[in-house]
């Protein structure tokens, strides 16, 4: 007889139609009885969802539980974590989900043990470096639901899962028919036949050995008496029932023969993984993009940096703005399927995070600057990276004149603006208040070729001159570069490199969308509109050339409008190139929407076929192939369509070259022969619809479930929104290295970070003017410095961070997103410190100086 483990447990959505709020008033009365019948049943046990954040939400209202919750977990009644927040795992940076694991399992700690277990029931769907992330967080496991196609990915719903490398195996448990499977465990004839006893026969089909069935669902209580209901039960079933934990699940999965999976895993078969979800509020999404690299890349090395010169500030801080990321960054939150009552609590979440993570370098540049005296005509630049930088960084000054020159660094004037004089301002002095006339001054905005060292800072002085680097207008419609050049033509953007022309090489095109907040759905009938361009004008601001392109066009206004080929509101858009001494194309499209129910991508067509499309993934690339689509409702619960997730980095490469494309403000793109598509903007006005085009059935989203209403989502139309998109491309031979193209993106990553002690405006920085100076002194007096130095040796670091476990320590994580294992002069990197190879959440592991291919490295710096 088949034994059956049932699990008890609840999935807590932290928000969804519902606030956290809600959520929280829910978790009063169900966590408490929870703990009320883990207390009476000491047999029992129950799985709080894998997330801690909802514990500690509940323990704000009973504090005076903790003694109860440490003797659950002791016991193995009560399982949490080991996650902050159930993630999103394809629009979240391999950073931001090690993150939720090392807060999570860091703060899982007050309450004793943490389930070891990447239990991860509803995300949708999952990148194919999850392995690799759980094995950093010292995880050796994961259960999921969504995305996996059993008979093509692996034949039973257990397995071992790999990453890109083939290495980091875990032990992956796939729930076929969901986490709810046994939802409302009932001792009836009724519930075993039609419920119980199905399911597993529905299992059967894949494997012969015991089955895991989970008992619980959305928002549901504990399961009381569930040792005598699963004895009840076995005297109705046909199976043996069994009283079951995860990890005693797992420990028989690991005793047997397991296929071996390597690959994501966003095949929409046994349950719906919106494949289109990923620019849904996208407004959201690129403030949580954006934040994440402000985090990684500003934030955190910052504090290394202040921790390490004296500057002292908790490095709690830095965890509660990631805390408020990750609780955005839950998968329905972070996907924006929500309704808009979430958004707005999601909007107002990032805005605490950023005020925190500006704030924290606010502090630190003030009072850096206040110790090392610099005066107005001094700025402050910041190197976050271990590695020696030289390059150009753009920094903001204030002065009382437009033109300024830096010593020992060449610099362009790219905007200015001034601020008209005062009178009648109060002076506060040692006298006496007086009245004065506050001057004029401008706000200039440089870009600054310069040279810093490692991991530390450099100030540099200017002065003000006669006359500065001004813009000259270029009579012709083309900019050029070294190999490059844009032609403007007809309402076209024509590339030409090496002699290769690109026909209407990159354009905007817009489309109905009579999807919801889960998918996009076309119009059936409705093609795309494609944007032309109607005026360009052309400049060239030192050794770069700026191509300035506007259009509009009417378009249907509403969806409605679409259907009735109603052409009746004017769209506007604007589309800004710059080529670089270097070669590279920046970009920046810009628009107020204007228009509901549409989508709006940016189209790169090339002058040949792509062969193949690489997307950045988590520490990697990854090459997918396009779906063919027809009959497709026959396996697919929702189109396959070819619409993917990517990590800032597209490269497609065609016969003789290759073109890339880095942004941080968008992570889907499809391609199809030689077209490639980014995706700007989805809006849609419904929380969840059905019968859709490429999703016909019911809706996502309860929203057609007995009871419940449909949703309205006004703020998803981001109607009379700015938006704005900022990409950089590239164009080279085809054989370019992966490593190289991280290696750009390194580069493109990198903050600029400054700062001047100025007193004719003290709110460009908010709390500039109650910063206080302190009279400890700091370990450094030069005006220069650095604190680790690789100098140019070259590596590829993914972040560097202070330590959560060991004071005055940092921690640095190399990656290596190439298919070829890398050495590292580790002893060379770090000489005269003390380092230590430790995982990410600060385990001591084996030393070695070899980082394998698609994989990351961390050691402790003390």
């Amino acid at each position: 007889m088949t034994n059956v483990h049932i699990v008890n447990h609840t999935h807590w959505d932290r928000e969804w139609y519902f606030t956290a709020m809600d959520a929280l008033v829910l978790s009063d009365q169900l966590f408490s009885d929870a703990i009320n019948e883990l207390k009476d049943q000491p047999e029992a046990s129950f799985v709080l969802d894998g997330q801690l954040s909802i514990l500690d939400d509940y323990l704000q209202l009973y504090p005076e539980k903790m003694a109860d919750i440490k003797m659950l977990v002791a016991n193995k009644q009560l399982f949490i974590g080991p996650w902050y927040t159930q993630s999103d795992a394809f629009f979240t940076s391999g950073e931001s989900v090690l993150r939720n694991a090392m807060i999570g399992i860091f703060e899982s700690k007050k309450y004793g043990d943490y389930l070891p277990i990447g239990y991860l029931p509803d995300t949708f769907g999952f990148n194919a470096q999850i392995p690799v992330i759980l094995k950093e967080a010292g995880l050796e496991s994961v259960i999921m639901w969504r995305g996996l196609h059993l008979n093509k990915h692996v034949k039973a719903p257990y397995f071992k899962w790999t990453g890109l490398n083939g290495k980091a195996a875990v032990t992956a448990l796939n729930l076929p028919q969901g986490y709810g499977t046994g939802m409302l465990l009932e001792p009836t004839t009724e519930y075993v036949d039609g419920r119980l006893d199905p399911a597993v026969d529905f299992i059967k089909q894949f494997t012969d050995g015991d089955i895991l069935i989970p008992s619980g669902n959305d928002q549901l209580a504990i399961i009381h008496d569930f040792t005598k209901k699963i004895e009840a039960i076995n005297q109705l079933g046909k199976y043996d029932y069994q009283v079951s934990t995860y990890q005693d699940f797992l420990a028989y999965v690991n005793n047997q023969a397991l296929d071996v999976y390597q690959g994501e895993l966003r095949e929409p078969v046994l349950a719906r993984v919106h494949k289109t979800i990923g620019s849904v509020r996208m407004d959201l999404k690129q403030a949580i993009f954006h934040l994440e690299d402000q985090l990684v890349q500003r934030t955190e090395p910052l504090m290394v940096l202040a921790d390490q010169i004296g500057i002292k500030l908790s490095n709690r801080l830095v965890m509660q703005a990631w805390k408020k990321v990750l609780e955005s960054q839950a998968h329905d939150s972070l996907a924006g399927c929500v309704s808009d009552s979430v958004a707005e609590d999601i909007r107002h979440r990032l805005k605490e995070a950023q005020e925190i993570c500006d704030s924290i370098e606010n502090t630190i540049m003030k009072q850096l600057a206040d110790y090392l005296e610099l005066g107005p005509n001094e700025v402050l630049l910041i190197n976050p990276s271990p590695k020696q930088f030289k390059g150009t960084k753009t920094v903001t000054i204030l002065s009382p004149t437009e033109n300024v020159c830096f010593s020992g660094a060449e610099v362009v004037v790219i905007e200015k603006e001034y601020i008209d004089r005062r009178e009648n301002i109060l002076e506060e002095t040692p006298a006496g208040n007086r009245y004065i006339t506050e001057p004029g001054y401008y706000i200039l905005t440089l870009e600054v070729s310069c040279e810093l060292p490692g991991l530390g800072y450099k100030v540099f002085s200017f002065e003000e001159i006669a006359e500065s680097i001004k813009p000259i207008e270029i009579a012709k419609k083309q900019i050029s570069g070294k190999n490059l050049s844009i032609i403007y033509s007809d309402g076209r953007v024509d590339l030409n490199y090496r002699g290769k022309t690109f026909s209407d090489f990159l354009s905007l095109t817009d489309e109905g969308n009579a999807g919801d907040t889960y998918d996009f759905s076309p119009l059936a009938g409705k093609a795309a509109e494609s944007l032309a361009f109607d005026e360009c004008e052309c400049w060239q601001l030192g050794q770069q050339e700026k191509m300035i392109l506007r259009g509009q066009m009417t378009l249907p206004k509403t969806l409605s409008d679409r259907k009735a080929d109603r052409y009746n509101q004017v769209f506007a858009y604007e589309l800004t190139l710059t080529i670089k001494p270097n070669d590279e194309l920046q970009g920046k499209i810009s628009f107020s929407n204007s228009l509901l129910n549409h989508r709006v991508r940016m189209q790169i067509k090339n002058n040949q076929p792509f062969n193949e499309v690489r997307a950045g993934v988590p520490f990697g690339f990854i090459t997918r192939e396009n779906n063919e689509l027809a009959e497709w409702n026959k396996t697919y619960s929702e189109m396959p369509v070819n619409v993917e997730p990517f990590e800032k980095i597209i490269s497609g490469v065609s016969q003789d070259h290759r073109l890339s494309l880095f942004t941080q403000d968008s992570k889907e793109y499809e391609y199809q022969a030689d077209n490639l598509w980014i995706t700007l903007l989805a809006t849609t006005d419904s929380l969840g619809k059905p019968d859709l085009l490429y999703r016909p059935g019911r809706a996502s989203g309860d929203t057609t479930k007995k009871g419940h209403i449909m949703m309205d989502t006004p703020l998803a139309q981001q109607f009379e929104q700015n938006v704005t998109f900022n990409f950089t491309l590239r164009v080279d031979e085809s054989d370019v290295a992966e490593g190289t193209l991280h290696q750009w993106k390194e580069s493109l990553l990198q903050p600029s970070i400054a700062y001047q002690k100025q007193s004719l405006n003290y709110f460009v920085h908010r709390i500039d003017n109650k910063i206080q100076s302190f009279e400890q002194p700091l370990s450094i007096k030069a005006k220069e410095h650095s604190i680790l130095d690789f100098g140019d040796i070259d590596t590829l670091i993914s972040s560097l961070h202070r330590s959560y476990y060991t004071e005055e320590a940092f921690i640095v994580r190399f990656e290596n997103p190439t298919s070829e294992a890398m050495n590292l002069p580790i002893a060379e990197l770090f000489k005269g410190k003390t380092f230590e190879r430790i995982n990410a959440i600060e385990e001591t592991q084996s030393y070695t100086e070899s980082i394998e291919a698609y994989s990351v490295l961390t050691f402790l710096i003390t």
